[in-house]
């Protein structure tokens, strides 16, 4: 994995996003600052972003504390990304009750992004109360237009929008879906901060070869063996469980529901649809009607799931880079 983001920079990729995940194999990263920094040792140019720091797993001023420090190690490459989370397992791991995820996000989240612009940590909310510390190294320069929130539920565009932070998405579902909140989270990030968001990133699996029917055949086994997994990982078909947790995860409980009624082939398809897979034609063309129905965004492709060997995620992620890549590229040309 490691070599694969080294090799990701000579291939011209411009980022990298790293999980935090815990307890079991569905992705080993329990410290995603941590693996950075390594990264960091390792390249020039990379941008090293988290995607995304579990905020009620960690502590607030030791994130504030990690990212500055990862950001000078980096000479600024870092980027930040925040996440709630979801899984009940990791959850009940680090002895916490999952329905106070949300105020733990909110409480947190908003002393780690005011932390990390002012080099002071300080709170007194519920969950964490900090008495006021300065940080060392103080921060080296803003990360206004580099930080973001995973956003997977309606609140979290909410929230991201309030505290000034790029949104973040796996593609799940069809984008006709979820447009509208895209487009309401520009609205109120615009009327809160009288200035235009980041674009959405959007995180997609991607299976990609010259022969468009090698790349569906892959996507097929690889991309719903990775569904599976999820579904397995987060429980995403127990609506109990989320109902039961209530408040936030309430949309969890719908959404189970739904794909409980849609059923397990629609579901497969449906997900595979969402994410990219063909050969580079199809992939540039599924990405510009993309950017036509949702507007300006940048994608993250993940290429390394599922036991994928790894020459092939290597041939995959050198193919997207040359035949996909300066599409992409160009269209951040535009936008500047």
């Amino acid at each position: 994995e490691v070599e694969s983001i080294i090799e990701s920079e000579k291939m011209g990729f411009d980022i990298v996003w790293t999980v935090e995940h815990h307890f079991t194999d569905y992705s080993i990263c329990p410290d995603n600052m941590q693996y950075l920094t390594y990264i960091a040792a390792r390249t020039k140019r990379l941008q090293l972003a988290t995607g995304a720091i579990i905020v009620p797993w960690n502590d607030p001023l030791r994130c504030v504390e990690k990212m500055t420090m990862l950001d000078h190690l980096s000479d600024g490459r870092a980027v930040l990304g925040l996440g709630r989370g979801l899984a009940r397992r990791e959850y009940v791991g680090f002895r916490q009750d999952m329905s106070e995820a949300r105020e733990r996000f909110n409480e947190a989240a908003e002393m780690i992004v005011r932390g990390l612009e002012e080099g002071f940590v300080e709170g007194n909310g519920k969950f964490y109360p900090q008495p006021r510390v300065e940080v060392r190294p103080r921060p080296i320069s803003t990360f206004k237009g580099r930080r973001y929130q995973v956003c997977m539920s309606p609140d979290s565009f909410e929230i991201a929008a309030e505290l000034g932070l790029g949104a973040m998405m796996f593609s799940q579902f069809p984008y006709e879906t979820v447009v509208d909140q895209i487009n309401a989270y520009r609205q109120d990030f615009r009327s809160k901060h009288s200035e235009e968001p980041p674009p959405i990133v959007t995180a997609d699996f991607v299976s990609i070869d010259k022969d468009a029917k090698k790349a569906e055949a892959m996507g097929r086994e690889k991309i719903i063996e990775y569904l599976v997994s999820v579904l397995d990982h987060y429980e995403m078909l127990d609506k109990s469980h989320f109902a039961e947790t209530g408040g936030s995860y309430q949309h969890y409980a719908n959404a189970a529901d739904a794909m409980k009624e849609m059923g397990h082939e629609a579901m497969c398809e449906g997900f595979l649809q969402a994410n990219l897979w063909g050969d580079p034609a199809m992939i540039r063309e599924k990405l510009e009607a993309r950017r036509e129905l949702i507007g300006d965004f940048e994608t993250s492709g993940c290429f390394s799931y599922s036991s994928i060997p790894y020459d092939r995620v290597r041939a995959s992620m050198k193919m997207f880079a040359e035949e996909v890549g300066p599409m992409l590229h160009g269209w951040e040309r535009q936008v500047k």
